[in-house]
């Protein structure tokens, strides 16, 4: 565990999967991420590397050979490098090796920084292709934000965006992300939380108009706010009455139905050619 602080906030981050764990106010001691309980979720931020949700049957064809990448990436839970760390920064780097290989074929460096700004944590990517062919690859990110339920009801709480969205909603029914229903938002930017809002999964939304997306409770002096850097798509997710919520800024999503299995022709993927580096990321920002 690797603790980067500033004058107002301490954050900590698992060298194992460039986990963000804690974002904690140091005044006032309020924990802004989930703690990951086992026996809810495990996880409290996980980086989606190098897809974001399922392929078909769990597996794709790169180059004419099959390769099984899991759901959501191979990243999760394997070990990062700690490569710099100042006072309020870290920097973490995930590097192709034989093991990686065997799921995903590219050689890449993936850089993950955390970078605490007043009261902001940054969280910068950079991807680099290493290697002498053109590198297919998408990033996503599952941060999960703790809700305080021992003094709130989870029907206190809703998501807000900072644009009125008129949105389809988007589900994964065995393992295939399709439509599930049009015009969810109509003009509208709120979506309040409830005990059933999750009891079929994520929502699931494609090229959203909003930067920011913000977790309010009415009245309430605080929120918390993620800016999502243009990223185009999102999910919301929790464990149904869990006492955290997952904002995740995608730049693509899974597989389809008329999905044929090859990576090369899967939509919104990026595309590096050698040598070549992408930068994306996001914000958390602790607002009151």
């Amino acid at each position: 565990m690797i603790t980067i602080e500033n004058e107002s906030f301490t954050a900590v981050i698992a060298t194992q999967g460039a986990e963000l764990r804690s974002l904690k106010n140091k005044q006032s001691q309020a924990e802004t991420i989930w703690q990951a309980d086992p026996a809810v979720w495990a996880c409290s931020a996980p980086v989606l590397f190098p897809i974001v949700g399922s392929l078909i049957d769990g597996k794709t064809k790169i180059d004419q050979t099959t390769y099984s990448i899991p759901k959501h990436g191979i990243l999760r839970g394997r070990d990062s490098e700690l490569i710099e760390q100042g006072a309020d920064y870290a920097i973490f780097r995930f590097s192709a090796n034989a093991e990686i290989k065997e799921l995903y074929p590219y050689s890449f460096t993936l850089d993950v920084t955390f970078r605490l700004q007043e009261n902001e944590l940054v969280v910068s990517y950079a991807i680099s292709n290493s290697g002498d062919e053109e590198m297919i690859c998408s990033l996503g990110s599952h941060p999960a934000f703790a809700l305080d339920l021992k003094n709130n009801a989870l029907t206190d709480y809703f998501i807000e965006f900072s644009e009125a969205e008129s949105l389809d909603l988007y589900g994964v029914t065995e393992g295939i992300f399709h439509k599930k229903d049009e015009q969810y938002l109509k003009n509208e930017s709120q979506i309040p939380l409830t005990e059933s809002l999750f009891n079929d999964d994520a929502l699931m939304f494609r090229n959203i108009r909003s930067s920011t997306i913000r977790i309010k409770r009415p009245a309430a002096e605080s929120s918390i706010e993620i800016d999502t850097h243009g990223t185009p798509h999102l999910g919301i997710w929790s464990k149904p009455g869990a006492a955290y919520v997952c904002i995740e800024p995608w730049h693509s999503c899974g597989d389809t139905a008329d999905s044929d299995g090859l990576f090369e022709n899967k939509p919104d993927m990026q595309r590096l050619k050698k040598g070549e580096t992408y930068e994306t990321g996001y914000t958390i920002r602790v607002m009151g």
